[in-house]
């Protein structure tokens, strides 16, 4: 049983991580360009730059983050969000992103209030933060479901339908082969069951186990949260003009860059 748990690895895992690599170094770069325009007077200018990196990573985490969906994959984005709790979450991840963008952009020209200045960014913060300690990694994508095979953009040039189809030349339906490969890992489950004798480990309890990727993850998460928190904190600082300490300016951009560092070194 151990041999199959380390042999059945998440197709999504490159992709996810390299998601997640690339969405580090963008918020490396917008922590280094912030820092940079409060350093010096001739790099101010580059307070009209690292807003632009959020709408630029939003934009990118909304495109790219979801295979199965267009324009990676062939499913319509409207059934696939309604189905799929972690394509959902990304996407909403997404919709932050290019707010707080925005948001950003609109501070630096000077066309926020006082009040919308010092908490829209933070509120949009924290909404992140508190959806992250929900993200889930290991539900079943709704891509999986033979219903979804109904609702392909452009069904004509589904390529994934034809490289299933020639993987199942049989009279088998495709919508059979899919429930087969969806079921596999929780029939897996079930001769684990019947041979360490765990009745914890059946088809209830299969939600609830955490593995070893699992823990790994939601750890990596945590620490997502805890630097994300001290984003908000030091923004709120800096914006409301709370303390007006030399060093104030550069917390928040730091705190950025650090939240950056994990993403790049985050792993499943």
């Amino acid at each position: 049983m151990a041999h199959w748990a380390s042999a059945e690895q998440d197709p999504n895992k490159p992709a996810s991580e390299l998601n997640h690599h690339l969405l580090g170094y963008a918020l490396i770069a917008i922590g280094m360009l912030v820092i940079g325009a409060q350093s010096s007077k001739r790099l101010w200018p580059l307070r009209y730059v690292w807003p632009f990196l959020f709408v630029v990573a939003g934009l990118f985490l909304a495109a790219w983050s979801d295979k199965e969906m267009w324009p990676r994959g062939n499913l319509s984005w409207t059934w696939l969000i309604h189905h799929d709790a972690e394509a959902r979450q990304h996407k909403i991840y997404a919709v932050l992103l290019v707010v707080m963008g925005i948001i950003e952009c609109l501070r630096v020209n000077a066309k926020l209030n006082r009040f919308w200045r010092v908490w829209s960014f933070p509120v949009l913060a924290v909404a992140g933060i508190v959806l992250l300690l929900f993200h889930d990694h290991t539900g079943a994508s709704g891509a999986s479901s033979p219903e979804a095979r109904n609702y392909r953009v452009y069904p004509l040039l589904d390529g994934t339908a034809k490289a299933m189809a020639s993987e199942n030349p049989g009279d088998q339906p495709l919508h059979d082969h899919m429930m087969m490969r969806s079921s596999a890992p929780l029939e897996a489950q079930r001769i684990q069951v019947a041979a360490t004798g765990n009745e914890g480990m059946g088809t209830h309890g299969h939600q609830h186990h955490m593995t070893a990727a699992m823990v790994k993850v939601e750890h990596q998460h945590l620490w997502f949260a805890i630097v994300g928190f001290a984003v908000v904190l030091f923004k709120v600082i800096y914006d409301s003009r709370i303390s007006r300490r030399s060093i104030v300016p550069f917390l928040w951009p730091t705190s950025v860059a650090v939240l950056g560092v994990l993403l790049v070194l985050y792993t499943e």
